[in-house]
């Protein structure tokens, strides 16, 4: 029964992971593309893209590592978030060709806004999956 429990809880940090990376990517694309719009910055679907892809395919494996590892908290979601700006600061500075500066602050923005979206999506895949899991281990 234990080690059911556990691989449920496993099971369940992997799909939220994936099911959330995959829905923030595409609200990400919009996010970036409004606000690099907003800033008279390229505005277009591959350059939000190459940027989206690149926070999708590293935060997916930081994130199913953190997760089994220490757990679902704010914590973890905060050093994510701190290693997601790390990650785009970078990639902004080169696909939008900016200064670090104005990279970073341009990160900053949208991750904050990712990050409250992610909260409250988070919390009804969470819910959702827990009371299937609730139904199945019945």
């Amino acid at each position: 029964m234990l080690f059911q429990l556990f691989e449920a809880i496993v099971i369940t940090a992997i799909i939220t992971v994936v099911v959330l990376s995959i829905i923030m990517f595409i609200i990400g694309m919009y996010v970036m593309r409004w606000y690099a719009k907003k800033k008279e910055w390229d505005d277009s679907l591959k350059t939000a893209f190459i940027v989206n892809i690149i926070w999708l395919l590293s935060g997916i494996p930081i994130s199913i590592l953190f997760s089994i590892m220490f757990g679902e908290n704010l914590l973890i979601d905060i050093l994510e978030l701190v290693i997601a700006i790390i990650i785009g600061t970078i990639v902004v500075k080169f696909v939008y060709k900016k200064e670090f500066g104005e990279s970073f602050v341009f990160v900053i923005v949208i991750q904050i806004i990712l990050f409250l979206i992610a909260i409250v999506i988070g919390i009804v895949i969470g819910v959702i999956l827990a009371i299937v899991l609730v139904g199945l281990l019945l």
